[in-house]
């Protein structure tokens, strides 16, 4: 309980002598405010999506890479879709060979994995408004990944639309470029 004797002896001059903060020398802490919305939160979304089609289509490429049969249909596919279209290959035999196949499964799944990491990197970064540079890097890797049915370049789209419409939340000010 207060006692009211240290009540009475306090004076209204007393709360001149209080630091109120407002009387620094010329240094300008200040703090400034943006308006919160769920942009990049949803971008952040967008992004986990099209992190989870890149990574899904990285493993159906690995999985083809690991059957053999699967690997003689796809270049049997390959060199029929060749000899319809008339296109020549620059080889002895005029056909895509397996080995040749296998490089291109290997290069395109490591591909897709190294966009589905940037692209869950950018989203963790989104969820947190921070590193404003490497969420687009993962917006990029989420549209030029091509994941299922190029769904994961959509969805890096729409993140890298609502990213541009959330840039002052990561406290990056629109410049007046009119002159």
């Amino acid at each position: 309980m207060v006692d009211e004797n240290e009540s009475e002896g306090w004076e209204e001059t007393q709360y001149e002598s209080l630091d109120w903060g407002g009387d620094e020398e010329n240094t300008s802490s200040s703090v400034s405010l943006y308006p919160a919305t769920s942009k990049p939160s949803q971008a952040a979304i967008a992004l986990l999506l099209a992190g989870f089609i890149l990574l899904g289509t990285a493993t159906t490429m690995n999985g083809i890479l690991n059957d053999s049969e699967k690997i003689q249909g796809v270049t049997i596919k390959y060199n029929e879709v060749m000899s319809e279209m008339g296109i020549q290959v620059d080889q002895e035999d005029n056909e895509i060979d397996e080995s040749f196949v296998r490089q291109v499964l290997k290069f395109g799944m490591f591909w897709e994995l190294i966009c589905a990491i940037l692209t869950f990197v950018a989203g963790a970064l989104l969820v947190m408004r921070q590193n404003y540079n490497l969420v687009l890097i993962g917006c990029a890797a989420a549209i030029i990944g091509l994941g299922g049915l190029l769904l994961s370049t959509l969805f890096g789209a729409i993140a890298l639309y609502l990213t541009f419409q959330s840039k002052p939340e990561f406290g990056i000010n629109d410049q007046d470029e009119s002159w």
